[in-house]
């Protein structure tokens, strides 16, 4: 009981934290928000990410989908903070309160979108990092044609698109969390994967995962490359932790059911590292550590996608051999001891270097 008290506690200070950085913040960002046409987030030397109007039906698109992407993302950060069960008015705020400053994510993602369907998702992810100014550095790269499988950590924030741009083909499908926010994105949501991994849905989610791991082998067989997050949540960013702390949370066996459908398509397996997403800025704030503490891990990279001064972002890359699938399924293990394998690979990827790069300031 107490313990339901004290996080009862915890969402009501959350609340008014919420209602009252929306009363001061709220004018100036809906200025900002209706004022700027553009992105324009980075040091000297970045390029802008230009949110203007592109031609065609996709630019009659781009402003309902900036507002939809802003409000779907408000919605993720209110329900993250626990405000689902407060009054209707404090959930009214929260959702307000983050909604502004999520205007210009959802322009850059509406943006990113677009880029997809007009460049292919490898060139959009490239030039989305630039126009966040995040660099990115990748130590390899990958077959560039083939059916390829590549396995990951996901320390979350610019992950995806620094894979994206690492792996750099176009004909990349990723395997992802059933989310509206990802549904939203016409362009990118055809090249996902919808696969639930989470085990709570009973039946309807193991014909799901089922249909989803169909899918991925007929990509697989067509030639496809295929990335995978085999946590299916957010993992530590390597760049961040401590000596202590655990870089890898458990991995789902469905990685083992994909790495013998990359076998059973003659294709390629690597496993990938990533490291160094977030803006140390935006990790030092008072409110990140404190939603941190309370298992709240989205607040820090919408502040540094969202707001500018938090370009502080050095991402990098470490893609293991590219091996034959059929080699590394071999052995007669279940899926699970083939995950446990792949993940294996990943923590001697880490013990190589990624823990603790970079520690720039």
């Amino acid at each position: 009981m107490g313990a339901r008290a004290d996080r009862a506690g915890e969402r009501e200070a959350a609340a008014r934290w919420v209602v009252a950085r929306h009363r001061r913040w709220g004018g100036a960002l809906r200025r900002w928000a209706r004022g700027s046409r553009r992105l324009s987030i980075g040091r000297a030397g970045a390029r802008r990410w230009r949110g203007g109007a592109g031609a065609g039906r996709d630019a009659d698109m781009a402003e309902p989908l900036e507002r939809e992407l802003a409000m779907l993302s408000g919605e993720e950060m209110a329900a993250a903070l626990g405000l689902g069960g407060a009054p209707a008015w404090v959930r009214r705020a929260g959702r307000a309160a983050f909604a502004l400053p999520s205007w210009p994510l959802g322009r850059a993602l509406a943006r990113f979108d677009r880029r997809v369907g007009e460049a292919g998702i490898h060139v959009a992810a490239r030039e989305a990092l630039s126009g966040f100014g995040a660099r990115w550095t990748a130590d390899a790269a990958p077959p560039p044609r083939g059916a390829l499988l590549v396995v990951s950590n996901h320390p979350g924030a610019y992950d995806a698109l620094a894979l994206m741009a690492a792996i750099g083909r176009g004909d990349l499908m990723i395997v992802a969390a059933e989310r509206r926010f990802l549904r939203a994105l016409p362009h990118v949501s055809e090249r996902l994967l919808f696969v639930p991994i989470d085990g709570g849905g009973g039946g309807r989610e193991l014909a799901a995962r089922t249909a989803g791991v169909r899918r991925a082998l007929r990509h697989l067989r067509g030639g496809g490359a295929l990335l995978h997050f085999p946590a299916g949540r957010i993992e530590a960013d390597p760049a961040f932790a401590g000596d202590g702390d655990a870089l890898l949370g458990a991995w789902h066996p469905s990685a083992g059911a994909l790495l013998r459908a990359a076998a059973a398509a003659g294709g390629r397996v690597a496993v990938a590292v990533v490291s160094g997403v977030h803006s140390r800025r935006a990790k030092r704030l008072a409110v990140t550590r404190w939603a941190e503490r309370r298992g709240i891990s989205t607040l820090a990279p919408l502040l540094q996608v969202a707001l500018p001064g938090f370009d502080d972002v050095d991402v990098r890359v470490r893609l293991g051999e590219a091996r034959e699938a059929a080699a590394a399924a071999g052995g007669g293990d279940d899926d699970a001891a083939l995950t446990r394998r792949l993940q294996e690979e990943a923590a001697r990827l880490l013990a190589g270097g990624a823990r603790g790069f970079p520690r720039r300031g």
